[in-house]
């Protein structure tokens, strides 16, 4: 009975680990998505003669996505009485986006000497736009690898599957004894850090 729960209980820490990995990269890129748009939004908010904080919650309120509901708590900071560049610092924090942390930064040097923040949020967004089509196009250089990663990761199951089908008294061995549960185990643990290597691998950041 030891044996099953071992490897459930290698399962009960792999599962979620990648389940909340797998979430937090999908909100990463969401929210990375945004903020070309927001700062676009912001930028033609300045220019109509809004204030900075004044743009953040117009931009807040016509967006929705992870960077709205972030500015909002940033908003909310503010007015309750923390200082807009302690707010902005938890908000780079928070998020821990390189464009977002180049926005926030250019916020604050222009702060500290003056400049045309909606011009400085115009060049910030246009590189944000070359860095994301670049980005697609490195992405799609590589998705032979990302594919054969995954066709890797999922053979050893499939091979599994089809052996049971076949001739369910050969896999039965494995279930039957004590080794046969670690080596199941320490197939899934192996399974897990060869497909998160090649994921690594073929994850190239700009």
């Amino acid at each position: 009975k030891g044996s099953p729960m071992f490897v459930l209980a290698i399962l009960g820490m792999i599962i979620p680990w990648l389940v909340v990995n797998h979430k937090q990269r999908q909100r990463a890129a969401l929210l990375n998505s945004e903020i070309g748009e927001c700062l676009t939004g912001m930028s033609n908010s300045l220019r109509a003669g809004y204030s900075f904080q004044q743009a953040i919650d117009l931009v807040s309120k016509e967006t929705i996505g992870p960077l709205a509901i972030e500015f909002r708590r940033t908003l909310r900071e503010i007015n309750l009485g923390i200082t807009t560049e302690q707010a902005l610092h938890n908000l780079i924090q928070r998020v821990e986006d390189d464009d977002l942390e180049l926005m926030i930064g250019a916020v604050l040097i222009q702060r500290q000497v003056g400049g045309n923040l909606a011009e400085i949020f115009d060049n910030i967004a246009e590189t944000i736009r070359q860095r994301i089509r670049l980005q697609g196009d490195v992405k799609t250089l590589t998705a032979q690898g990302r594919i054969s990663g995954i066709i890797v990761a999922l053979l050893p199951v499939a091979l599994a599957a089809l052996i049971m089908v076949i001739d369910p008294h050969y896999m039965a061995a494995f279930f039957a004894s004590r080794i046969g549960w670690f080596l199941i185990g320490g197939a899934i643990i192996s399974e897990t850090i060869g497909f998160l290597f090649m994921r690594k691998i073929t994850d190239i950041h700009l």
